[in-house]
């Protein structure tokens, strides 16, 4: 049965997330993390970037953006993002930057080579405020979804900048009201419904 199209329409807002190929590790240490969320930062611009390296000693304080980044989470094997296009075609020309980059980095770094996430990246369409406040704890707290540990630097969650304990460079804007608490809540229903989904399916 064919998948629905998700289209990518400018000024809308996405959830957008992947995991590694064959569910594996694609953050192993504290480097890794770092250069995917400069990699959020750097890539996000609407002239063309050639790589990190050059990327880092331009001037980013009025560039024309891709997208903006509302929310983000990285896990040791997988990533999540909110993400507003802002121009046409911004968020695959975004992914494809940050995808790329990131894995010719990790095969460079780890001595390997081919596909580092589990294919295209999938994305869902947030078409209302009650969905984006509820994706918006499940991004924020991912952690929790998966009963795991976060690091307590910016770079792991925008849960720290809603929070205000550390300012993110990746987000613009938070004049949003994040009540911690009762999404660290909504975190927690949806881990406890995901361990009843897998005692279900072991039981049959």
């Amino acid at each position: 049965m064919p998948t629905k199209t998700i289209k990518l329409i400018t000024g809308e807002k996405y959830h957008i997330y992947n995991r590694g190929t064959d569910k594996r590790t694609v953050f192993q240490d504290r480097e890794d993390f770092l250069r995917f969320y400069e990699s959020l930062h750097y890539f996000n611009k609407v002239e063309s970037v050639t790589n990190l390296t050059f990327a880092r000693t331009q001037d980013y304080t009025s560039v024309e953006k891709l997208v903006s980044i509302e929310a983000y989470c990285l896990l040791h094997n997988h990533f999540h993002l909110i993400l507003t296009q802002l121009v046409d075609g911004g968020i695959t020309e975004f992914m494809r930057r940050v995808s790329t980059g990131y894995t010719s980095y990790f095969n460079n770094k780890f001595d390997r080579s081919g596909s580092l996430f589990q294919g295209r990246y999938k994305k869902v369409h947030i078409n209302s405020e009650e969905q984006m406040q509820y994706l918006l704890a499940y991004v924020n707290e991912n952690h929790t979804v998966h009963n795991t540990h976060l690091p307590d630097e910016v770079f792991a969650s925008s849960t720290h900048h809603y929070q205000k304990r550390y300012a993110s460079k990746l987000i613009k804007n938070c004049d949003v009201e994040y009540d911690v608490e009762r999404s660290r809540l909504i975190a927690k229903d949806i881990f406890k419904q995901r361990l009843s989904l897998k005692k279900q399916l072991f039981e049959i």
